[in-house]
């Protein structure tokens, strides 16, 4: 009797929840976790996860706000998730909600609004190929005036923050301007530069390109960069954080207000920031963890890298982005679609 009202379960569709097979859509950069983690995860729970890759800020967004694109967890930075937490877009998290949020160090929990948990942080550099370049570059001028040989060998970014960046800094202006002539000095710089530049994609993405990625030496990147690509391309990377300073970054993992698998997506949250899936995590991936009780658990000679972790004086004097007003984001966006559009002339 019992094996025929399982029959009838299964066949009805009405099997409990817990015994269906169920997938989580899982919004993120493109490499940015481990294999491992996600099978042990189905191994543990009988989920999958499928990995829905984006390359910018503007691509993350229009998926989020597609109802058919059906994400349930997303890797945003700390001013959408401040955002998007007010727009009720993320499901709010708490010690009770998942109880492994408290392995999260506060200076970086902070960051994600109470509305996702961070995940890794580091800064923003440049990349180089040291087989190409044997005199690393120091200066955020370096990729933003580069030698005439390195014409057609960069490749930068389209976020409306990243990209700014660099001429923001060596303008002597701070990272989240608002002001108008510091953002048409920062434009005219990138104009300059645009004549120097193969592309606007992302470096790991463009890195991998059949066409010319090889032919790629220096970009603008995140920290931790340098390891996906020297794994990805079998040339050697390395990153470099300019004299002039940089911004630190935070990205969070949140669930989305609107996941129909609210409850398994709660779940990861909870399972990645683990303090042992955090620590294999972070050396599958040489990114600095956000995770105090990871720490650790890291080996002792990742602790000390600076290239991973960054000295505390760095963290301290680097800074963060901040929100800015629709009129501002929208002239940002100008600014890159300027850069941009002078660059596709060329």
């Amino acid at each position: 009797m019992k094996r025929l009202l399982a029959l009838v379960l299964v066949l009805g569709g009405i099997l409990p929840a817990e015994l269906r097979a169920e997938t989580l859509n899982l919004l993120i950069w493109e490499k940015y976790i481990a294999p491992k983690i996600l099978e042990r995860w189905t191994i543990e729970t009988g989920i999958t996860v499928r990995q829905i890759y984006f390359d910018n800020g503007d691509e993350r967004d229009r998926l989020l706000a597609d109802p058919d694109s059906d994400i349930d967890l997303a890797i945003l930075n700390e001013n959408v998730t401040s955002l998007y937490s007010r727009n009720g877009k993320l499901v709010e998290v708490s010690d009770q909600t998942v109880p492994s949020a408290k392995n999260s160090v506060p200076r970086w929990r902070e960051r994600c609004a109470g509305y996702a948990l961070p995940y890794f942080w580091g800064t923003l550099g440049i990349v180089y190929r040291s087989d190409k370049i044997t005199t690393p570059p120091t200066s955020w001028m370096d990729l933003l005036k580069p030698q005439n040989e390195f014409s057609g060998h960069i490749a930068m970014q389209t976020g409306y923050d990243d990209l700014l960046t660099p001429a923001l800094i060596v303008g002597g202006s701070k990272v989240s301007s608002q002001d108008g002539p510091e953002l048409k000095r920062a434009f005219e710089i990138l104009a300059a530069q645009a004549p120097f530049v193969k592309t606007y994609d992302y470096v790991i993405t463009s890195a991998q390109n059949v066409t010319y990625g090889k032919d790629l030496y220096m970009a603008l990147a995140y920290s931790g960069d340098q390891f996906v690509l020297s794994d990805t391309t079998s040339f050697p990377w390395k990153y470099v954080l300019p004299k002039e300073g940089s911004v630190l970054w935070v990205d969070c993992l949140g669930v989305n207000a609107n996941s129909k698998r609210r409850e398994s997506a709660m779940r990861f949250l909870n399972f990645v920031n683990e303090p042992d899936v955090a620590a294999e995590n972070a050396v599958y991936l040489s990114l600095p963890t956000t995770n105090a009780a990871a720490m650790p658990l890291l080996p002792e000679k990742m602790r000390n890298d600076p290239q991973i972790f960054p000295s505390e004086d760095v963290v301290s004097t680097s800074q963060f982005y901040e929100e800015y007003p629709a009129s501002v984001v929208q002239l940002r966006k100008r600014i890159v679609s300027a850069v941009t559009s002078i660059h596709d002339a060329q």
